[in-house]
């Protein structure tokens, strides 16, 4: 996995400890990659739209780069969810002859895995990680079932977090019992979002609730302990700024910027939200 990535970015292997959903003990994160600002890259290296230059400080991870990642977080999760490490109950490459014989899919006892994407950032990294869990899946010959779906969690205005949290679409929530759910989100801050939502979520009673998460910022608070939450499959650990691209935004802008970049002030100021936008925020 290491080589993946330039010398500089660190691979960390050190996990802490948690409990993810369903009343079932969940390993956190064990490894990810660790971002340093040293290896930033400046903007001219790589192509932009238009709209974006002079808004943008530094790159953080080029597109090349997450998809490389979002690979491999998808074979740790096919390996986690689907058992093929061998702690599973059934193996999923043993139900085919159940599979052709049943007479409805409710009595073939095969993996099951139903994909929570929390929207609108988490939409790139779900797609992306949706293509790689299906592709080895067909290559590696499973019998598994995945299944999704959509929900929005609203907690920024600008750059700053509201205190809030709002849970739309929660109607689709009534599927989730009994079901190994995996929840798909771009960006972990705090944490208090996350762990709002998954209290939400174990009302409905999934066998298991765990949380891939692209990229989580290594605040101030989480340096010093602070905070304990971590997702059970993590792509990059960065610094502490305010990210945009793959799908990640500042007031709906830099959603279709393919690298994963740093705004600068300029861009906060020019794509700030409206004064209607920030009192309707408020409301």
């Amino acid at each position: 996995m290491a080589t993946l990535v330039p010398d500089s970015l660190h691979v960390e292997t050190t996990a802490t400890n948690g409990v993810n959903g369903g009343g079932k003990t969940s390993k956190p994160a064990t490894s990810y990659i660790e971002v340093h600002e040293s290896t930033f890259w400046d903007t001219d290296q790589f192509s932009f739209p238009k709209q974006y230059k002079g808004f943008v400080e530094k790159v953080v991870l080029p597109h090349g780069l997450i998809m490389d990642r979002i690979e491999r977080l998808a074979q740790d999760i096919i390996t986690d969810v689907f058992g093929l490490d061998g702690t599973g109950s059934l193996s999923p490459r043993t139900t085919w002859d159940r599979t052709v014989t049943a007479k409805h899919h409710s009595a073939v006892d095969h993996p099951r895995l139903h994909v929570l994407c929390i929207l609108k950032g988490g939409y790139k990294f779900f797609s992306d990680l949706m293509d790689c869990i299906t592709r080895l899946i067909r290559s590696l010959g499973l019998i598994a079932s995945v299944s999704v779906d959509f929900i929005r969690v609203k907690s920024y205005l600008n750059d700053k977090s509201t205190g809030k949290v709002n849970i739309i679409g929660g109607d689709v929530l009534e599927t989730l019992e009994g079901k190994t759910v995996l929840v798909v989100e771009d960006l972990i801050d705090t944490g208090k979002t996350m762990e709002t939502l998954l209290a939400t979520l174990k009302d409905y009673k999934p066998a298991r609730l765990l949380v891939a998460c692209l990229l989580l910022k290594n605040t101030e608070m989480r340096k010093n302990g602070q905070l304990s939450y971590w997702p059970d499959f993590l792509g990059f650990k960065v610094p502490d700024h305010f990210i945009v691209g793959y799908a990640t935004d500042y007031n709906e802008f830099f959603r279709d910027l393919h690298h994963i970049c740093v705004v600068n002030d300029a861009g906060k100021e020019y794509f700030r939200a409206s004064p209607s936008e920030e009192t309707a925020a408020k409301v």
